[in-house]
């Protein structure tokens, strides 16, 4: 198990403490040589087929296309890829862990990061060429040279300012002056992490540029107020009126006195103090799954035949879009609360280890397991069933 003086290959044998204390969320890192072992899931004409299908989520940016910045979006047909241009254009499909178990290995290597802010990968193959254009991203990203070469340009977020081009569809910033302190070419292997809101431009140096964009999950200030107030708006006890306690001062009858303010500011300071509710938000939204539509939530029959399954000696795997994260209750620090694809469970504490060897292997079986050794084991392992964080490893026949 790593420690925080633990070397981490995917960062080129950089300690994880080095990495948090010098750059995580501080400055871009350049990492030569941090893809190791890692053989290609997806060539270009793979990649480009999996744009075809309707349900995957995929873009082609054409920089000189019928407009500065053409985007499509897809699904494509073989059509579309036969009247693109030879050089400057880039394809992107967003989620491919989800369609592509392969690509759930790279994932993995960034474990020494928290998994439950791990997004996902989006892939991008680009021509000579290709750029989606100067921009920056609200949230961590390691940019994974997988094959091909690209040129990279970086600026800290005080040396730009975000105003994009008009008229496109694309956030491309209108003013990109490149600082040559922060410029990268990056071969395959190689890594760039760059924290939030840091822009970039990158640019592909041949016709082989694959790269593999490791992101994270950010949710504003804003949003975690607005799960709170809906989680709130639940419970609202309309007898609960503003009713500041009288403060008799020589004013003027049309006056709002500054202790109303302050009643008013800790009545809601007060509503909003409830860890618990604010664990739940986190909990949920980070570990909600990409796409809710592709989501099978098993019936009870189903999860009691899964079970059995188990029990009869069946293999499971942890699937790539299996979003799973846990947290100490605040209001009972005897239980836990386990998190899996958008909904929850309380269970007992004493399980903890269990769930993070669940977290930290993708295949495993149940047949050395002591169903009887906690009441909670049978409820966690449906609960975690029915939500298909664990699937059965169904062997092809052929």
């Amino acid at each position: 198990m790593s420690t925080l003086d633990s070397p981490i290959s995917i960062l080129g044998g950089m300690t994880i403490r080095t990495f948090m204390e010098e750059y995580w969320q501080q400055k871009p890192l350049v990492i030569r040589g941090g893809l190791v072992n890692f053989p290609l899931p997806l060539e270009a004409d793979e990649l480009a087929g999996l744009s075809m299908e309707e349900e995957v989520e995929s873009r082609i940016v054409i920089e000189h296309g019928k407009t500065p910045w053409e985007l499509k979006q897809g699904p494509f047909s073989e059509d579309t890829f036969t009247n693109l241009p030879e050089t400057e254009w880039t394809l992107l499909v967003q989620a491919v862990d989800h369609w592509v178990p392969e690509v759930q290995e790279l994932k993995e290597r960034f474990h020494f990061l928290p998994s439950w802010r791990l997004d996902d990968v989006m892939v991008s193959y680009a021509t000579e060429g290709g750029s989606v254009g100067p921009h920056f991203d609200q949230y961590d990203v390691f940019l994974v040279q997988v094959a091909g070469a690209r040129h990279w340009q970086v600026l800290s977020p005080s040396q730009y300012k975000d105003t994009p081009i008009k008229d496109i569809e694309l956030h491309i910033l209108s003013e990109f002056t490149p600082d040559d302190t922060q410029e990268y070419e990056l071969q395959a292997g190689d890594i760039l992490y760059l924290p939030p809101n840091f822009a970039h431009n990158g640019r592909a140096l041949d016709n082989d540029c694959m790269t593999y964009s490791v992101g994270f999950r950010a949710p504003s200030i804003q949003d975690a107020l607005t799960g709170m107030h809906d989680q709130l708006i639940e419970e609202a006890d309309e007898k609960k009126r503003f009713a500041a306690p009288g403060v008799f001062k020589d004013l003027h009858h049309a006056a709002i006195d500054t202790s109303d303010i302050h009643y008013l500011h800790a009545e809601l300071c007060k509503l909003l103090d409830q860890p618990e509710k604010l664990l739940d938000w986190l909990g949920q939204n980070m570990s909600d799954v990409k796409y809710p539509e592709f989501q099978k939530i098993l019936s009870e029959e189903e999860t009691n035949q899964t079970l059995n399954q188990a029990k009869n000696g069946a293999s499971f795997f942890r699937p790539g879009d299996a979003r799973i994260c846990y947290a100490e209750s605040f209001t009972d620090s005897q239980k836990i609360k386990l998190f899996c694809n958008g909904d929850h469970l309380l269970i007992d504490k004493s399980l903890e280890s269990f769930i993070q060897a669940l977290c930290d292997q993708v295949e495993f079986d149940f047949t050395e397991l002591d169903f009887n050794q906690h009441p909670d084991i049978e409820p966690m392992l449906k609960f975690l069933f029915q939500a298909q964080g664990l699937v059965e490893l169904i062997e092809n026949e052929d």
